[in-house]
């Protein structure tokens, strides 16, 4: 059975990272939004060189287990800016990074590889006549760009886009393994200073399902906003 008192204990000990492990996923989040748009456009224009590049990048990226990539950048990450640092004459020592900047790179440019095609596929869905009908009536390409295809991709790429939330939740426990403390790593530190190691992952599994379920509330509902506004 259950111990209901070391629950509550456990409970409002992995509490307190909860903020911190939400704004991480949220930053990267983010970040590989960004990443991957760069990456969809790139392919999209076929622009020379760069695409054969992303598609290789993505093809590192997606073939390679998350926890490896972590651990190169955790060894390689501070020479490669340290590299740069010198040959630009700044003053920083990149050897002092903290590990949850090396979490946001590795994780960001891991999950950007698979936003890549969801923002991709949404670009694609949008129908090539509403385009021309766009440029017919004095549209400039970027205009089109933001106020007929980005609406109608976004509400395509939305679904996505909140299981890929969820999945950068998930990614972020990997973290525990260079020394960053989330939902999971607190957990972990909590159970083995009292040895109740199903209340402690019980505890952790709830906040991730708790979290999980305020996303996938919030994302129908923006959907739904989307699309009566399309």
């Amino acid at each position: 059975m259950l111990n209901v008192d070391i629950l509550i204990d456990n409970f409002f000990g992995i509490l307190t990272v909860v903020p911190q492990t939400v704004a991480l996923a949220v930053t990267i989040f983010l970040l590989s939004i960004l990443v991957g748009t760069a990456m969809a456009l790139v392919q999209e224009y076929n622009v020379p060189v760069l695409k054969q590049v992303v598609m290789l990048f993505k093809l590192f990226l997606r073939g390679t287990p998350l926890i490896v990539f972590i651990f190169i950048m955790y060894y390689s990450l501070p020479s490669i800016i340290s590299f740069f640092t010198n040959w630009l004459n700044l003053d920083y020592n990149p050897h002092n990074m903290s590990p949850v900047v090396i979490l946001i790179v590795a994780v960001s440019l891991t999950v950007s590889s698979f936003q890549a095609e969801t923002i991709r596929g949404s670009f694609l869905s949008v129908s090539y006549g509403q385009i021309e009908a766009a440029r017919s009536l004095g549209y400039t390409p970027f205009q089109a760009f933001k106020r007929i295809i980005t609406p109608q991709a976004l509400v395509e790429a939305l679904p996505e886009f909140g299981s890929a939330f969820l999945v950068v939740m998930k990614a972020i426990s990997l973290g525990f393994m260079i020394t960053v403390v989330d939902i999971f790593a607190e957990a972990r530190l909590i159970a083995a200073s009292n040895s109740y190691y199903v209340e402690a992952f019980v505890v952790a599994a709830l906040m991730y399902w708790g979290v999980a379920a305020l996303v996938v509330k919030l994302t129908g509902k923006y959907e739904s906003y989307l699309v009566s506004r399309t």
